[in-house]
């Protein structure tokens, strides 16, 4: 005998509800204990997840699809935690940088799909449960903020949260995410207020009381620039750093020697007349950017750059292959520095600037 298929849902309830919205709602306790809702949560029902199948690429390499289903589990968790309501509660350490889109090594992304990091401000208890890390915080050491309906730790105060939990350099990757000034389209560049916050935002969080990972977090500040968008461009500069190179200017807009805009591109060395270009896996599968590259390139070496091409295979061993090849063009735009002019470039942020 084939047993009965549950009755829909009303359409009012999103994907993760409480018991009471649906009571409210009309729905009996027998169809809250069918089978196909998941309890994440006591008091809540969840609905299987309508884009699962979007976590999915078969195209990419499995650490990308690991990460977005990871980031997709997380944010599900906390609004499912959110349908129950309880008061004064904030979200904060690995669950608030998913929600702000933050990235994180696969590490703490898993960290985070087990248990929600969920807290509450002053003395309240911390919260507790099956699938929740519990965080009493003092007030004045943490800013919050709203971010997808959800309330969040503020950027600046989940880097400060995290230090115990990240290297050196992961914290000067999610430093740079950070105070990152997005693009608003191709060469139109954006303002310090499209930036998640500014580099002033992260000090004053260090500052603003003993911090776990004081050390790291201040070794990270002095390496952290504006205009890195992705962590491996942080990689690349960040080995340039150790193996002495020149630091590269970031977010450069491209121009040939008649002035002529070509394009953008992620870290340049305009006195060696090189550019450098990160080529990640979004380059390699849309066939309409790869051929944009293509041209882009072309372009730049007809205006005298060269341009050094890097793939995820040259950040292995703390992306030491990448500063080898950058270290070898360098060298050989030393050489062609007196014969050959190249274009003009303009950047995010100069080398060594604080962002």
């Amino acid at each position: 005998m084939m047993s009965r298929r549950p009755s829909p849902l009303p359409d009012s309830l999103p994907e993760s509800f409480s018991v009471a919205q649906a009571q409210d709602a009309g729905v009996s306790p027998r169809r809250l204990r069918a089978r196909d809702l998941a309890s994440p949560f006591r008091g809540v029902r969840s609905r299987p997840p309508a884009e699962s199948a979007a976590a999915v690429d078969d195209d990419a390499s499995p650490a990308a699809n690991e990460n977005a289903r990871l980031r997709l589990t997380i944010q599900r968790a906390a609004r499912a935690y959110a349908a129950r309501a309880v008061p004064g509660i904030l979200y904060t350490h690995v669950t608030a940088a998913v929600i702000w889109d933050l990235p994180l090594p696969l590490r703490l992304l898993r960290r985070g799909a087990e248990a929600i990091d969920v807290a509450v401000l002053g003395e309240r208890r911390a919260p507790k449960g099956v699938g929740v890390r519990g965080h009493q915080l003092r007030a004045e050491l943490t800013r919050t903020g709203v971010r997808r309906g959800l309330r969040v730790a503020a950027p600046a105060s989940v880097w400060v949260q995290l230090a115990p939990l990240l290297s050196v350099g992961e914290l000067v990757e999610l430093g740079d995410a950070v105070v990152h000034i997005p693009r608003r389209r191709g060469m139109h560049r954006g303002t310090p207020a499209d930036a998640l916050a500014a580099r002033d935002a992260l000090v004053e969080a260090m500052e603003a009381g003993r911090r776990v990972g004081a050390a790291r977090l201040r070794a990270a500040l002095g390496l952290i620039r504006v205009g890195a968008a992705s962590p491996p461009e942080t990689r690349i500069r960040l080995a340039c750093v150790r193996r002495q190179l020149p630091e590269p200017l970031l977010d450069v807009d491209v121009f040939g020697v008649d002035g002529r805009p070509i394009g953008f591109t992620e870290l340049a060395f305009p006195d060696h007349g090189v550019l450098v270009e990160y080529e990640g896996d979004h380059h390699r599968r849309s066939p309409k950017q790869w051929q944009r590259d293509i041209e882009k390139h072309a372009d730049c070496v007809a205006a005298g750059w060269e341009v050094v091409r890097l793939t995820a295979a040259d950040l292995h061993r703390d992306a030491a292959p990448a500063a080898a090849k950058i270290a070898a063009a360098l060298a050989r735009g030393d050489l062609r520095r007196s014969s050959v002019p190249w274009g003009r470039v303009a950047a995010a942020d100069a080398a060594g600037g604080d962002g």
